[in-house]
Parts: structure tokens; sequence; C-alpha cells
């Protein structure tokens, strides 16, 4: 049998986990807000914008079932 002890990360570890997932963040939302706007330039209505959004994740979870 295995051992699937966890390993002790120290407080630093974790610090730059956090970091690292905070630069994630700051990512997605920069990318969020230049698509927005390249959304407008190609014609898409404000009201519009969310439903482009969602649905890059709704058609990607078709093809994977």
């Amino acid at each position: 049998m295995t051992n699937n002890a966890r390993p002790t990360l120290t407080f630093w570890q974790i610090w730059n986990m956090c970091f690292g997932f905070l630069g994630l963040q700051f990512g997605f939302a920069l990318q969020n807000a230049n698509v927005s706007r390249i959304f407008q330039t190609l014609g898409a209505s404000l009201d519009a914008i969310p439903s482009l959004w969602i649905a890059a994740p709704l058609t990607y979870g078709w093809r994977v079932f």
C-alpha cells in the first residue's frame, strides 16, 4: 500500500502559491476587459457581451462530454 501523506508546506511556499493565483486572476481580468472592447468593436451590444462570455465555457463543455 502506498503512503499518500501530504507534504508539509512552509509559509513561503503557501505565500508564493497565493500570489501566483492572484496573478492568474489579474490575467483573466485583463483579458475580460480587452476582449469585451473587441466584442464592442465587432458590433456586439453591451447587453450581448455577457452572453458572449458564457458561450465559450458552454461550447467547451459540450466538446468534453
